[in-house]
C-alpha cells in the first residue's frame, strides 16, 4: 500500500472511532420513568409483585434443581434458598391484595347493598307533639352517625293512637315527626339525610288510647362497605 492510501485509510478509522466515542447517552432515565409508570396503580402493582415472585422463585428452583442432581452447595445456597422463598411468598401475598384492591375499585360499586338498623322508639301522650320518654343521648348517638356517615340515610316514622279524628292525627303524626326530625338536626344530622313519614292513626279500634301507638321510630339505611377480598 503506497503511503497516499494508508493515509486515507487512516484518516477514514479516525473519524469512525471518533464518531463511536461521541455517540449521544441513551436515555435512560426517561426510560427507566416510563417502566416505573407502567407499575402504577393497583393493577400495575399486582404484577409488579408477581413479577418479584416468580424471580424469587425461580431462584430456589434453580437450588432446588442443583441439590437433585448431586451437584456441589453450600450453607450460603441453601440460606439463599430459603430467603427466596420467603420472599416469593410474599410477593405473592403482596400481588393478591393489590389485584383485590383493583377490583374493587373497579366494580365494587356494584356489589354495594343497603342495610338497615332500626331504633328504640319515642313515645308522646294522647294529642301531644311533645316526647314524653326520650333519651336524649340516644338521639345524640344517631345524630352524630349521620353527621359523620353522610352517604347514610334515616326514616323518621310517626303514628297517633285512634282518639279523635282521622284529619286530626294525620296532622298530629306529621309534627311529631317533625319535632324528632329538628331534635336529630340539632345533634348533627343533615336535613337532606332525613326522610319523614307519617303514617297517622294506627290500626286498631276507634277512639282507644294506647301508648304504643302514639309513637315515632327511627331507621337507619347505610350502604354496606364492599370488598373483593376482605379476608385479604
Amino acid at each position: 500500500m503506497n503511503k497516499p492510501n494508508s493515509h486515507l485509510v487512516l484518516a477514514i478509522l479516525g473519524v469512525s472511532l471518533s464518531a463511536c466515542s461521541t455517540a449521544p447517552k441513551q436515555p435512560t432515565a426517561e426510560l427507566r420513568a416510563a417502566i416505573d409508570a407502567s407499575y402504577q396503580g393497583h393493577y400495575g402493582q399486582s404484577v409488579l409483585h408477581e413479577k418479584l415472585a416468580d424471580e424469587n422463585q425461580k431462584v430456589a428452583e434453580r437450588i432446588l434443581k442443583h441439590w437433585e442432581n448431586d451437584q456441589y452447595w453450600n450453607i450460603n445456597e441453601r440460606q439463599k434458598a430459603i430467603d427466596a422463598t420467603k420472599l416469593a411468598t410474599v410477593h405473592r401475598h403482596e400481588s393478591e391484595k393489590e389485584l383485590c384492591h383493583w377490583l374493587t375499585e373497579v366494580h365494587g360499586h356494584n356489589h354495594h347493598k343497603l342495610e338497615t338498623s332500626h331504633h328504640a322508639a319515642i313515645y308522646f301522650n294522647t294529642g301531644s307533639a311533645v316526647p314524653i320518654r326520650v333519651n336524649d343521648e340516644h338521639l345524640h348517638t344517631i345524630g352524630h352517625f349521620l353527621h359523620l356517615h353522610p352517604q347514610a340515610t334515616a326514616i323518621v316514622t310517626a303514628q297517633t293512637d285512634t282518639v279523635g279524628s282521622d284529619e286530626s292525627n294525620q296532622l298530629l303524626s306529621e309534627r311529631r315527626a317533625e319535632t324528632i326530625r329538628q331534635l336529630l338536626m340539632a345533634h348533627g344530622a343533615k336535613d337532606e339525610q332525613l326522610n319523614i313519614k307519617a303514617n297517622g292513626e294506627a290500626i286498631g279500634a276507634d277512639n282507644t288510647a294506647i301508648q304504643e301507638n302514639r309513637v315515632v321510630s327511627i331507621s337507619i339505611n347505610y350502604p354496606e362497605s364492599y370488598s373483593d377480598c376482605p379476608k385479604l
